[in-house]
């Protein structure tokens, strides 16, 4: 009877585990459906002059960018880098924390 709790403990651990965990797929998807349109589907394209391509740009930094334009924070030096943009403020607006974490993984995964 131990044995059955401790594996049943074990597979709701690791379901809960999987669960949280970042993935690229369901980044790769929403990047696709949110960001694709104005950055490329490949992220090396720049829909502001001037701005380099966001592909390959660490994790932590496309997460903070993307938390920024979603609780529309402009006194961040990289928002303000990346320029003001009402349409990622809309585009941002419902994403969760783990939508935002996935996007920002598969964009830092893709070759700049």
């Amino acid at each position: 009877m131990k044995r059955i709790i401790f594996g049943l403990l074990l597979v709701s651990v690791s379901l809960i585990a999987s669960e949280n965990s970042i993935s690229l797929e369901k980044g790769a998807a929403l990047y696709i459906k949110k960001c694709a349109i104005c950055h490329g589907e490949n992220a090396d394209k720049t829909p502001i002059k001037n701005m380099k391509p966001i592909a390959g740009m660490e994790a932590e930094k496309v997460g903070r960018i993307l938390v920024n334009y979603q609780n529309d924070i402009t006194e961040d030096d990289l928002r303000i880098s990346h320029g003001y943009n009402e349409i990622m403020v809309g585009a941002t607006l419902y994403l969760s924390r783990k939508d935002i974490d996935n996007i920002a993984m598969y964009v830092s995964s893709l070759k700049k």
